[in-house]
């Protein structure tokens, strides 16, 4: 990884191997020279996720912060959408936050997110002045009398607070039964809470917090989320919810126990909130669903590449209202500039509330998109090796074809569309398909399989 570091989504590594204590200790020192520098900033807010690892790593950052002369505060367990929230808000005068978290990835590995002092997350040229300083080694140690001190810090009271401000408290007559599967993650002591002092009606799964993810993978997938599927229609319940490992995205159960796309929450939301002229932003591989919505409300899309600090990026520049990811990453820039599952869990319950009405009624309000998504095994040199082989083909036979090579390679055709993209999280390549009928979205996905594993073959 020499010369890079940032992937999609910060920095992530196998723990103890790529993310070692001295590698972490690093690159946290060079992030506290960059704020110093840059902002004469020294005051950082830290958290983490419950993994297994993330101690070893967060003793680690919080030594390297104190050798740039920062002072370091300590909020330990709490979800990503918190650290964000008290940098943002200036709450106690926090002037950057990193948090240790490994999200969604296998349970061997874990990673760094870094926020800057106006709570956004690190990416574009601040990615690339912060690696240059690390391989540069052009950063510098405080001395002994300057060197950091440590504090203790709750950012999740803090991120408790504004949740429960932008919530709608119901009656004993209003309130829900919610299944709640936190995923043995950093929502664990936060959104079962919430959700009851919302007035609700709240049944927790895999709400112990346990690196080790007995219950379920943090992942909150279809695959992962079959177990919740079935409480949610044995117990009757009204709606159910999981988060991933750090709380910054949110997946839902209708009433009747089927899976809730998160391109279809982020959908509703966009819905309520847009009005005519305003911009909604999302990723390449969002259902086509959101065209519809914006068309309704005489507004307008804009997407990016994959990941929240490109969306977080194009809703700063654009003015945006809001901005998702479709596996159910939502943002609020009026509240936080990064995904947030607490936000979007609290919106989804309000909108039920003013409606009256069940999810599985608001969805059948909408138009039917069918997508499909898989995965194959590839090395990490290989990816962009095959992306291009791919586009290559796609331009040889199918010349006519509109491509849109904003992240990846996606081929539109008039009744869906297909995306070839690499993962740089995890050692994989990403086929996702969308069709109007789901007969037409495997035709796709097998059209899409079927090109990736023959280029693929030709690189190994």
């Amino acid at each position: 990884m020499v010369g890079k570091l940032f992937g999609t989504t910060g920095i992530r590594g196998t723990a103890n191997d790529f993310l070692t204590p001295e590698f972490c200790s690093k690159i946290a020192c060079v992030f506290g020279n960059y704020l110093n520098e840059k902002f004469n900033a020294k005051n950082v807010l830290v958290g983490m996720d419950p993994r297994t690892s993330s101690d070893m790593i967060r003793t680690a950052v919080i030594s390297g912060l104190l050798s740039a002369g920062c002072d370091v505060y300590d909020s330990g367990i709490t979800p990503v959408p918190s650290i964000q929230y008290a940098v943002k808000e200036k709450i106690y005068k926090f002037d950057a936050g990193i948090m240790i978290t490994g999200s969604h990835i296998p349970i061997d590995r874990n990673g760094l997110k870094f926020f800057m002092p106006d709570g956004n997350e690190v990416y574009g040229k601040t990615e690339e002045e912060i690696e240059n300083i690390y391989f540069g080694n052009k950063f510098k140690r405080a001395s002994w009398n300057e060197i950091g001190k440590i504090y203790t810090a709750d950012a999740g009271k803090i991120y408790k607070e504004m949740l429960l401000k932008e919530g709608v408290k119901v009656s004993k007559e209003d309130a829900l039964t919610i299944i709640v599967d936190t995923g043995h993650g950093a929502q664990s002591n936060v959104m079962p809470q919430i959700l009851r002092e919302l007035g609700h009606k709240v049944i927790t799964l895999n709400a112990q917090m346990d690196g080790f993810f007995p219950g379920r993978p943090s992942e909150p997938d279809k695959k992962n989320l079959e177990n919740l599927m079935k409480v949610v229609r044995a117990l009757n319940a009204d709606i159910g919810m999981a988060f991933d490992g750090d709380g910054d995205r949110s997946i839902f159960i209708d009433d009747k126990g089927e899976y809730v796309m998160g391109d279809m929450v982020g959908a509703i939301i966009a819905d309520y909130l847009m009005r005519k002229g305003d911009i909604v932003v999302t990723g390449i591989t969002t259902s086509a669903i959101i065209e519809y919505v914006a068309e309704k409300n005489g507004g307008r899309v804009i997407r990016t590449k994959v990941g929240a600090a490109d969306v977080v990026g194009a809703i700063m520049k654009n003015n945006a209202v809001f901005g998702f990811e479709e596996n159910g990453g939502s943002i609020f820039p009026t509240l936080n500039l990064g995904r947030e599952g607490g936000l979007t869990a609290v919106q989804i319950l309000k909108i039920l509330h003013e409606k009256k009405k069940d999810l599985s009624e608001i969805i059948a309000e909408y138009p039917k998109f069918y997508q499909i998504k898989e995965k194959i095994q590839c090395r990490d040199e290989l990816k962009n090796k095959l992306t291009a082989a791919i586009k290559d083909r796609i331009k040889i036979e199918m010349n006519n074809t509109k491509i849109d090579e904003t992240d990846g390679v996606k081929i539109y055709f008039s009744d869906g569309w297909v995306l070839f993209r690499p993962s740089w999280t995890e050692p994989i390549y990403r086929i996702f398909a969308e069709g109007k009928t789901e007969s037409r979205a495997k035709e796709l996905i097998e059209f899409g399989r079927k090109i990736a594993n023959e280029e693929l073959n030709k690189l190994v």
